[in-house]
C-alpha cells in the first residue's frame, strides 16, 4: 500500500507502532502521534483493541458508539469509522469485517499495545511475589504501573468507558497494592506512609490500603498510630457504608494490641527465629500476617500438592487465565465474590485445562497446599459429598480413624481445618450446588476453583468465566501444535477445513490432531473430506478414549426430557439463530414456554442465547447440533431438514451474547 495523501510517511521497518489505552486513547508510530479523530474513531479502535482478536458485532460497536439511540445512518457511519482506523494505522494492522461485526490482529512484532504490556509485567511481578522474591516482584510491578498515562480510555464515548473503564482501574489498583506489599517486604515502610497516606485520601473505602497504612505505620515503631488508623478505617465505613471493618482488618487489630511477630517483614522475622520447616510462606501479604498461625502439621504430612499436570499444548485463553489468577493472587481482604470462581461452558470446551493452567500459575500463593478432586458430576456415579469430605479431611492429614463417620461432622471438621490456612481447592466436573456446597472453606485465605457443566448460579458468592469456542486464530494455532506445523504448512486449504469442521471446541481439535498424527501416511485433505461430511462428522471425532459424541451423550443424559426435546428439534433449523416462536410450533407449545425450555439450554451451555431487536433468539454450536439431530432422528424418526445443515462456524459466530 503507497502513502496516503496528507498523512504520515509510509511505514520503515523499524518504526514501532504503539497504541495506547491506559490514558487517552492515541496511536504513535515512532515519534509522530497518527491523528485518531474525534471520540469516535477512538472508541472504534478501543473496543476492537479490547477484543483481543475477537469479532465486535456491529450491535455491539453500535452500542458503544450512540448508546440505546443511534442514528438512522449508523451501519454507513460505523464503516466510515472502521476504514478510518484501518487507513490510519496502516498496512502491518489489519482491521477486517467479519460478520456480525469487524476484528483488529496484530502483526507479532512492530506493534506495542500498552494495556497488553502492563498486563504481562503485572502478572510477572505477581508471580515473583508469591514465590517469595519481592525484589523482582517490586521492580516489575513499578514497570507496569509506569505504563498507565491517566485515566484508561481517554476521549472515548461514554458508553465504552462505563463499560471498560471500572474494570481497567480495579487491575491498577491490584497491582499498585501489591507493589506496596513488594516495598513493605523490602522495608520500605517509613516511605511508604505518606504515599499511603495520600491513596486513602483518593479512596478511603479500599481496606487493603488501610491494612498497609497499618503495617507501615507498625514496622515504623508507631504502634499507636497504627491503632488510630484501624479506629478512622472502622469510623469511614460505618460513616459511608454502616459496615464493620472486613475479619482480615480486625485480624491485623488484634494482630497490633499484641505486637505479634508476623507483623515483622520477612527479613525481620528471619533474624528473630529459624525458617519454618516446609515451603516458603508468600512474600509481602499483609494478609497472611493477619491469621493466626495454622496448626502445626506432623512432619510425616506434608502440605497436599495434588494437581494434576496442566495440559503442554494450552493454547488460547489468556485473558480468562489473568483474570483468574489475578482473583486469586489478590494479596487485599477479598469480596464475597474472589473465593469461588466457576469455571463452567459446553461439554469439550476445556474447563479443566483452564482451571489447571489457573491452579500451577498461582499455587506459590497458596502455601498450605493446592487439592484436585474430581466429583464426577458427569458421569453416571457422582461422587456423594460425605465422600468427598473424607478424601479431603485424609488429604489435609487427618488421620482415616480418626475422620467423622456423619456428613455434618466432617463438614465441620473441614472447616476446622482450613479455618486458619491458605489452601487451593479445585473441585473438577461438580454436577450441581449440593455437590459443591459442604466442600467449600469459610475462610477468605483459601481460593476454589470449581469446573461444571451447569453455570452452579445458585451458588452463593461465586464468580463465574464461561468459556466459549476458540476463536478460528486459535484453533488454528492449537490444532498445528497437535498436528505438526510441516503438515498443516503442506496443506493449508486441508488444515482450514479441519479446524472448521471441529468449530472451536478444544476437544474436537484434540482429537483430530491426535487422528492425523495416528495416520502420517494419510494426506490432511483426506481426513479434511471425511471430517467435512455431515454424516460422518462425529464418528470421525472419536480416538482412544476421548470422543465428542461419547461426552454429549454423557450431558444429554442429565437434560430434563422436555429440554431434551427442545434440543432436538432446535436442530431442525439450522446452523442460525432461531426466535423462540419458530421452535414452538415445531414443539406444539406457546412461545413463552418455548423461550424458557430454550433459556434452560443455554444456562447449560447447549445452546448460544443473542439479543436481537425482537427478542432472544438462540443458535447451536455446529457440534451439538449435528448430536441432536442424530438424537431427533433415533428419538422422533425423522429430521425435517428446514434450512441448510452445514455452515462455517467461523462465518456464524457472533460475541453478541446476551
Amino acid at each position: 500500500m503507497g502513502p496516503v495523501t496528507g498523512a504520515a510517511p509510509a511505514v520503515t521497518p523499524v518504526e514501532t507502532l504503539h497504541l495506547n489505552l491506559l490514558g487517552p486513547v492515541e496511536a504513535q508510530r515512532g515519534d509522530a502521534p497518527v491523528k485518531l479523530g474525534g471520540p469516535k474513531p477512538r472508541t472504534v479502535l478501543a473496543a476492537l483493541l479490547l477484543a483481543r482478536g475477537r469479532v465486535i458485532s456491529d450491535t455491539r460497536l453500535t452500542t458503544l458508539l450512540w448508546g440505546d439511540h443511534p442514528p438512522a445512518t449508523c451501519p454507513a457511519q460505523l464503516h466510515t469509522y472502521a476504514s478510518r482506523v484501518r487507513h490510519l494505522l496502516g498496512p502491518g494492522v489489519a482491521v477486517e469485517r467479519r460478520r456480525p461485526g469487524y476484528l483488529i490482529r496484530l502483526p507479532k512484532e512492530g506493534v506495542r499495545v500498552d494495556l497488553l504490556e502492563f498486563q504481562e509485567r503485572a502478572a510477572r511481578g505477581a508471580e515473583a511475589l508469591a514465590a517469595g522474591d519481592p525484589a523482582t516482584a517490586a521492580g516489575e510491578l513499578r514497570r507496569a504501573l509506569a505504563v498507565w498515562r491517566g485515566v484508561a480510555l481517554g476521549g472515548v464515548c461514554d458508553p465504552l468507558a462505563d463499560a471498560e473503564r471500572d474494570r481497567l482501574e480495579e487491575e491498577r489498583l491490584v497491582t499498585l497494592e501489591r507493589r506496596i506489599d513488594a516495598d513493605l517486604e523490602l522495608g520500605r515502610h517509613a516511605a511508604l506512609i505518606p504515599e499511603l497516606i495520600a491513596l486513602i485520601a483518593t479512596d478511603p473505602l479500599r481496606e487493603g490500603l488501610r491494612g498497609q497504612l497499618m503495617t507501615a505505620l507498625y514496622r515504623s515503631g508507631r504502634q499507636a498510630d497504627a491503632l488510630a488508623a484501624y479506629r478512622a478505617a472502622r469510623a469511614t465505613l460505618a460513616a459511608e457504608l454502616g459496615l464493620e471493618p472486613s475479619a482480615e482488618l480486625r485480624r491485623l487489630q488484634q494482630a497490633l494490641l499484641t505486637g505479634h511477630p508476623s507483623l515483622l517483614s520477612r527479613t525481620a522475622r528471619g533474624a528473630r527465629e529459624a525458617p519454618p520447616a516446609g515451603p516458603p510462606r508468600r512474600g509481602g501479604t499483609t494478609a497472611r500476617a493477619l491469621r493466626p498461625a495454622a496448626p502445626a502439621r506432623a512432619e510425616t504430612v506434608p502440605p497436599p500438592a495434588e494437581l494434576p499436570p496442566a495440559p503442554a499444548d494450552f493454547t488460547g485463553r489468556d485473558q480468562e487465565v489473568i483474570r483468574l489468577a489475578t482473583a486469586l493472587t489478590s494479596h487485599r481482604p477479598r469480596r464475597p465474590d474472589q473465593a469461588v470462581h466457576v469455571v463452567t461452558g459446553m461439554p469439550g470446551i476445556g474447563k479443566t485445562s483452564v482451571a489447571l493452567r489457573t491452579a500451577h500459575r498461582v499455587k506459590r500463593s497458596y502455601p498450605d497446599g493446592q487439592i484436585h478432586l474430581d466429583l464426577r458430576g458427569s458421569g453416571p456415579r457422582p461422587l456423594d459429598p460425605a465422600e468427598a469430605l473424607g478424601e479431603l479431611l485424609r488429604l489435609v492429614g487427618v488421620a482415616p480413624h480418626r475422620i467423622p463417620a456423619a456428613p455434618d461432622d466432617r463438614a465441620r471438621a473441614w472447616r476446622t481445618r482450613t479455618a486458619a490456612g491458605r489452601l487451593l481447592l479445585v473441585l473438577d466436573d461438580a454436577a450441581d450446588e449440593r455437590a459443591v456446597r459442604p466442600l467449600l472453606p469459610v475462610t477468605d485465605g483459601c481460593a476454589v476453583l470449581i469446573t461444571s457443566r451447569s453455570g452452579l448460579y445458585a451458588l452463593e458468592g461465586a464468580s463465574r468465566t464461561v468459556l466459549g469456542p476458540l476463536t478460528p486464530t486459535e484453533s488454528r494455532a492449537l490444532f498445528t501444535r497437535l498436528a505438526g506445523t510441516s503438515l498443516t504448512d503442506s496443506e493449508p486449504a486441508a488444515a482450514s477445513a479441519v479446524v472448521d469442521a471441529c468449530g472451536g471446541l478444544p476437544l474436537a481439535l484434540r482429537i483430530a490432531g491426535a487422528k492425523v498424527m495416528a495416520r502420517p501416511h494419510w494426506p490432511l485433505s483426506r481426513y479434511a473430506d471425511r471430517l467435512g461430511d455431515p454424516d460422518r462428522t462425529l464418528a470421525e471425532l472419536a480416538v482412544a478414549d476421548l470422543s465428542v459424541r461419547d461426552r454429549l451423550m454423557e450431558a444429554y443424559g442429565r437434560l430434563a426430557p422436555p429440554v431434551r426435546r427442545a434440543l432436538r428439534f432446535h436442530s431442525a433449523l439450522g446452523p442460525h439463530p432461531v426466535e423462540p416462536g419458530t421452535v414452538a410450533r415445531l414443539l406444539g407449545t406457546g412461545p413463552e414456554e418455548a423461550d424458557e425450555l430454550l433459556a434452560d439450554l443455554a444456562a447449560a451451555h447447549w445452546a448460544e442465547a443473542l439479543r436481537h431487536p425482537g427478542g432472544p433468539a438462540y443458535r447451536l454450536h455446529p457440534l451439538v447440533r449435528l448430536f441432536a439431530q442424530g438424537m431427533l432422528a433415533a428419538e422422533e424418526g425423522s429430521v425435517p431438514r428446514v434450512l441448510p445443515q452445514h455452515a462455517s462456524w467461523a462465518t456464524t459466530r457472533t460475541d453478541n451474547t446476551a
